[in-house]
């Protein structure tokens, strides 16, 4: 099944029964390893020593559902904060389900909860308008045109004076070499032919970021012998360049370097950045946003362009196929293989680039040099229309 999207997540899971929530939030949790029983509205999930009561809670104007009183782990649909249990948002759940399973569980577990309903194209993606066929009919139009120049077609009611008026003569055919086309630049470092400067191109996605505010998923997987050891996966919400909130979640046992993901979960505000370290007072390092830094691109654009430097150098990239966005917006998909970094055989990529350079989504997969199967990936959503708030965690330490 197509990759289910969190927005249609978001949707179909709150249009469910609090009973069809609870048996979705059951097999996940059994999927990762958990034992799973029911006692009324809550789950109880048990793994070796360690229990969770999971809960469902709604704190709206329409409808108001409060978790028990025992509940630590808190499925919100909305609302307050309940800072006695750990929370998760409906988009935290979906990550868990998406990204914390292997890709085969994670597409049966939505099947059979959702079906078609996830699977089904999501209306604000981009249609797929493929222009292949048009370049080919372009091609042919043109390979006929420079057959008729040389005389190898003969134009409809005309003989070649050469042929005379014999009908058994044979004119000498003359092939015309095809042209290369020369490529077409798209954005500074990427062109028709593919990405030509990775660092260029990293450079114009941070550009293109600018000050807007998105979601932005990195996840980082490993797996052995087909099988899933580990993954992380880190939520960045961005509302400007210096204020964001970024979550972590981590499952299994990891190997390889470099990863991806922040090692900590953050938030910014503007003014101060906050990580949360167990070390440290109260949980918490707070530190001063250089002033010299407030104006520029942001932490996670920077980050961003150091990923697309690093995992689009490939030695060998083309575009394999090209889009249009439902607002306009010229979409290409390119394809990659080869690169020394991070010391990986088997090295593919694969994104979405728009024309302004910003590189819409991204996947690596790689194999290291001791046998770990490792796949990188990061996608952008809800571009313009996110905003944070700071956790509660946070909160406490201002």
């Amino acid at each position: 099944m197509d990759r289910p999207r969190r927005e249609r997540f978001d949707s179909a899971f709150r249009s469910r029964s609090l009973r069809e929530q609870q048996q979705f939030l059951a097999d996940l949790w059994a999927a990762r390893g958990w034992d799973v029983s029911t006692e009324g509205r809550t789950l109880v999930a048990v793994r070796g020593g360690e229990t969770k009561r999971i809960a469902i809670a709604k704190d709206s104007f329409l409808q108001t559902r409060a978790p028990p009183a025992d509940a630590t782990v808190i499925v919100a649909l909305g609302g307050r904060d309940w800072p006695d249990a750990t929370v998760y948002s409906v988009g935290d759940v979906f990550d868990m389900a998406r990204y914390g399973l292997p890709e085969a569980q994670s597409d049966r577990l939505f099947s059979a909860h959702f079906g078609a309903v996830l699977s089904a194209p999501v209306a604000s993606r981009p249609r797929r308008r493929w222009v292949r066929p048009l370049l080919v009919l372009v091609v042919l139009l043109l390979v006929a045109a420079a057959a008729v120049a040389t005389g190898t077609i003969p134009l409809s009611g005309v003989q070649s004076a050469t042929q005379g008026a014999s009908p058994t003569a044979t004119a000498t055919s003359t092939q015309t070499p095809t042209a290369t086309p020369v490529p077409r630049s798209i954005a500074p470092g990427f062109s028709t032919a593919g990405v030509e400067n990775a660092t260029l191109l990293a450079e114009a996605h941070r550009e293109a970021l600018g000050n807007r505010s998105y979601q932005w998923t990195i996840g980082y997987r490993e797996s052995v012998a087909g099988s899933q050891t580990g993954s992380e996966v880190e939520t960045v919400a961005v509302e400007a360049p210096n204020r964001y909130l970024s979550s972590v979640q981590r499952s299994g046992t990891l190997r390889a370097f470099p990863r991806p993901t922040a090692s900590e979960d953050s938030f910014a505000d503007g003014s101060f950045r906050y990580a949360r370290r167990p070390a440290e007072p109260d949980g918490v390092a707070v530190r001063v946003i250089d002033p010299e830094s407030v104006d520029g691109p942001g932490r996670q654009a920077v980050r961003a362009e150091s990923y697309i430097d690093w995992y689009l150098s490939t030695e060998n990239s083309r575009v394999v196929n090209s889009t249009t966005d439902d607002d306009g917006t010229q979409l290409y998909e390119v394809v990659g293989s080869g690169n020394e970094f991070p010391r990986s055989v088997t090295y593919t990529a694969s994104a979405v680039i728009e024309e302004s350079g910003l590189v819409r989504s991204m996947e690596v997969t790689y194999e290291t040099r001791d046998g770990v199967r490792v796949t990188v990936w990061f996608e952008y959503d809800a571009m313009d229309e996110t905003t944070v708030e700071p956790p509660l965690w946070a909160v406490n330490a201002r």
